[in-house]
């Protein structure tokens, strides 16, 4: 019994550390807000239950490549979870671009979830992807967690290393990421480029006006109309671009890819 417990040992170690690598990237549980004892009793839960269906590694003789072996678990852990945030991180930062055009960020506050200063608008959009994320349509952190489950099958425990596949996924996404938040903020761009037209052409007619300060009510109030019709528009874009970040890291996980996309719409 005590020789089956000490050969359990390093299997979990080895499940943990890819766990909480992942953990620490992905955007539902590396938020700040989430204390740092409910991540940590979290990943611990979740290692529990998969150590045991991991396949025994072959633990080497060498400190250094035990030592680099759980390197590469880590690192395949963070990349996972940074790959499943970029969208959260463009839908975000459409959300800062349209603020920004809006006059609203004026007023940013501290935001946890990211670390840094973050506007209403900005906040908002992340919190809609988040609901998006979780929401029986797209089911992304079933998605994630079946992923995660299946990758110790098709990734071993210590056989984890640099990999084209994963950089090519990285890549892809960041670009996925990049024309994500371009699209979500183009509505507003335009408006606003029009709105400033608009406003050039007054203060050109008609130099006694004050523009500088009605300027800034217009904006803002034509700009919450698009965003009133933006944010009902946005959720199919958004719903389209997380299944297409799950579908494309599923198989890198050693997932099956068909599970993930057949899930109902």
């Amino acid at each position: 019994m005590a020789d089956q417990a000490l050969q359990y040992v390093p299997v979990f170690a080895l499940v943990f550390f890819r766990v909480a690598a992942m953990l620490l990237a992905t955007p539902v549980f590396a938020s700040a807000r989430v204390p740092r004892r409910v991540r940590l009793m979290l990943a611990l839960v979740l290692a529990l239950g998969m150590a045991p269906a991991c396949p025994q590694p072959e633990i080497p003789d060498s400190a250094l490549a035990l030592a680099v072996g759980i390197g590469g678990e880590i690192l395949f852990g963070l990349a996972i979870g940074t790959a499943l945030s970029l969208t959260f991180v463009a839908v975000h930062w459409a959300g800062e671009i349209m603020g920004q055009q809006m006059g609203i960020n004026l007023g940013e506050v501290f935001d946890p979830a990211m670390g840094q200063g973050g506007s209403v608008i900005g906040d908002a959009y992340f919190l809609l992807s988040l609901v998006i994320f979780l929401s029986p349509p797209v089911m992304g952190h079933h998605a994630l967690l079946t992923g995660l489950a299946e990758s110790f099958s098709a990734l071993p425990l210590l056989s984890v290393g640099p990999s084209a596949d994963l950089l090519a996924l990285l890549v892809g996404l960041v670009q996925a990421a990049a024309i994500l938040a371009i699209r979500l903020a183009a509505p507003m761009l335009l408006t606003m480029l029009v709105v400033d037209l608009i406003l050039g052409f007054i203060g050109k007619t008609m130099p006694q006006l004050n523009l500088m300060s009605a300027g800034l009510s217009l904006r803002s109030v034509v700009g919450l109309a698009v965003l009133a019709v933006g944010v009902w528009m946005a959720g199919g874009v958004i719903e389209s671009a997380l299944r297409e970040g799950i579908n494309r890291i599923g198989p890198v996980m050693g997932g099956s890819e068909a599970l993930i996309a057949d899930w109902p719409s």
